[in-house]
């Protein structure tokens, strides 16, 4: 009893300091949120309908059974809240291998989790639950059973984070250009899908009887084809509303998109013929994606229609920085999907991903706008259109990126590409054509070195002509790569035209099957440029029935000593030198004369120590009969 009344004691004595310490207006220490409840799994729970609810953080003891007639199911109801993001952790199996589902309300399954192996955990870090959403912990493999823990955690959305799922074009998250977005790569077959809205583009006029804007020669306009149609958006948190992708095209005007959706240059009509329709000018988008230790992405962009526009594979750990992705006038809505690219092969391949690091991706319309390259252009069934008199603006990322470019001409012209300079990079400037089996490099400039500009001359154009742009090979420990980059800088690539009139050479010519025709009496220019240059003339003497007398003058140039060298064509088709004229006097002139038998001759012009080019100036190489 007196034990008793000493308790009673303290605990008075105890309550009237509390009152007192309340009246002093003191509260008491906050003891922070409430830990996560402890729970025990209740058998049945196979089935959705017996599912434990679960409605806070909460840790659950529970166990698999191991019966390989019948593999055990675990499942649980997350129940939506205040806190609407959902982490969830499941511990491994002894000696098996576990996995997660996720099921909506009426039991579509919605994600599949199993990216560990044996003994370990699995994690879905980022579940936003909309509404009630069911999950089902089973034995990925059957005969698998024993002890697990399941852990849950409610959080708040931060804005601007990624929902998931979001792994389908009806559940792709909102994202406004130029608005950042995280999101995070949680497991081995995660797939992020982003939908963006992209402003309505003007048609690009068309030259008209007015004249309000001039013509100017060069592409004919593309086939029509209808616009997309946009899916059902899903917003992230945060973000800017965007505008409908719905606004109808001008009245009287029609999209019609190009296979990049270029820009083409308005042409002259022709009497009698109805005006070209205007076409939408395409988006160029640049793309930011940050790296996650152990990730390698695989980044695609989608039509409306989910058909494929762009695609390209990161390294592990690294992020991207795209330049000028093309999307197509017509297309008012795209899919951004990010996922992780296979790393490895045989049994080491895998997929990597990171339940804790997030990346961050910002897609935003580039600057250059209509004068913006537009990618993919890696290949030459996706060139860049090129504009006579105009320029494009383009950047070199990755550093094994390749960007054609194709120049369209009405008739025969001589086109002068000049590549300007850019820090870091140190380009290559490449004539090509189509061939059976792929392409073919007729003609490169790669005089320049780093931030110098590349140059090509007096290319002939006939219809079509494509151009390549890339970083030059340096080696690097004994190997030949490419190591030069640049998301920051673009180079700029322009090219202007003349009339193929036959006074100029036309280049490439340094083979005999690609040799310019040359007649007496006539002088033709040309450039030495890029180093080591070889221009071939071809003097068809073939219907003479004599000796011909020729004398030909060649006129120099600064900086080259050039060379003037005269050839047979024999019957085989090979070269035999007859004459040769390169004293290596400066600008002085070369002279050959010569008794020429009827046959087909080659004349070559060269510098004759073959070191140096000179873009600016031209030699001039005349032929003239008589001694």
């Amino acid at each position: 009893m007196r034990r008793s009344g000493f308790f009673w004691l303290v605990a008075t004595v105890a309550a009237l300091a509390g009152c007192k310490d309340r009246g002093n207006g003191e509260a008491p220490p906050d003891a922070g949120p409430p830990g996560p409840v402890a729970a025990a799994e209740q058998e049945p729970n196979g089935r959705p309908e017996q599912a434990l609810a679960v409605a806070g953080d909460t840790d659950v003891s529970a166990s698999l059974s191991a019966d390989p007639t019948k593999p055990d199911e675990d499942w649980y109801a997350l129940e939506p809240g205040q806190r609407p993001r959902v982490d969830v952790l499941v511990s491994g199996l002894p000696g098996g291998d576990v996995g997660l589902e996720v099921y909506d309300e009426d039991r579509n399954r919605l994600v599949s989790v199993n990216s560990e192996g044996e003994g370990r955990p699995e994690r879905l870090p980022n579940l936003h639950l909309t509404h009630r959403r069911f999950l089902k912990v089973f034995p990925a493999r059957r005969g698998a059973g024993g002890s697990y823990t399941l852990q849950v955690r409610f959080a708040d959305a931060p804005a601007g984070e990624e929902q998931e799922p979001n792994d389908r074009a009806v559940d792709a998250n909102v994202v406004p250009l130029g608005t950042p977005v995280q999101g995070l790569m949680g497991h081995a077959s995660d797939e992020d899908w982003y939908r963006l809205e992209l402003p309505a583009q003007e048609p690009a006029p068309t030259a008209s009887a007015g004249g309000a804007t001039a013509p100017i020669p060069g592409a004919a306009p593309e086939q029509a084809t209808p616009p997309s149609r946009p899916e059902t958006p899903t917003s992230i948190p945060g973000a800017a509303p965007t505008q409908s992708a719905d606004a109808p095209a001008p009245e009287g005007q029609v999209p019609a998109p190009s296979p990049q959706g270029v820009v083409l240059p308005a042409m002259a009509q022709v009497p009698g013929t109805a005006p070209a329709e205007a076409e939408p000018p395409a988006t160029p988008l640049r793309i930011e994606l940050s790296g996650v230790p152990g990730v390698r992405y695989d980044l695609s962009i989608l039509s409306a229609a989910e058909a494929p526009l762009f695609q390209v594979r990161g390294k592990e750990g690294e992020g991207l920085s795209l330049r000028n992705v093309g999307i197509r006038g017509t297309d008012r809505v795209v899919y951004v999907v990010v996922k992780s690219a296979w790393s490895g092969v045989g049994k080491a391949a895998r997929r990597g991903y990171s339940a804790d690091a997030p990346y961050t991706l910002t897609v935003s319309a580039e600057e250059a706008g209509a004068n913006a390259e537009l990618e993919p252009n890696d290949e030459l069934a996706k060139a860049t259109l090129l504009t006579a008199g105009a320029h494009r603006d383009g950047f070199l990322v990755p550093k094994t990126d390749v960007d054609y470019y194709e120049l369209r001409t009405a008739g025969p012209v001589l086109a002068d590409f000049h590549l300007s300079g850019v820090e870091r990079l140190d380009l290559t400037l490449s004539v090509v054509e189509r061939t059976d089996k792929g392409e073919r490099t007729l003609l490169t400039s790669r005089d320049g070195a780093v931030k110098e500009p590349e140059q090509l001359n007096n290319v002939v154009c006939q219809g079509s002509c494509f151009v390549k742009v890339e970083s030059g090979l340096r080696q690097v420990e004994g190997k030949w790569v490419k190591d030069f980059e640049n998301p920051e800088l673009p180079y700029r690539l322009g090219v202007t035209v003349s009339p193929d009139n036959g006074t100029e050479e036309r280049e490439p010519n340094n083979a005999l099957d690609h040799a310019t025709a040359l007649e007496t009496g006539r002088a033709v220019r040309g450039t030495v440029h890029p180093r080591k240059d070889v221009d071939y003339f071809q003097l068809d003497l073939r219907d003479r029935a004599v000796r011909t007398p020729l004398v030909a003058s060649l006129l120099g140039i600064l900086k080259v000593d050039v060379g003037l060298y005269l050839h047979r064509v024999g019957e085989d088709g090979k070269l035999t030198l007859v004459q040769t004229a390169d004293r290596a006097k400066g600008e002085e002139p070369e002279i050959i004369r010569y008794s020429a038998e009827p046959g087909l001759y080659v004349l070559e012009v060269r510098d004759s120590k073959a070191r140096e080019s000179n873009f600016q100036d031209s030699y001039q190489l005349l032929v003239e009969e008589g001694d």
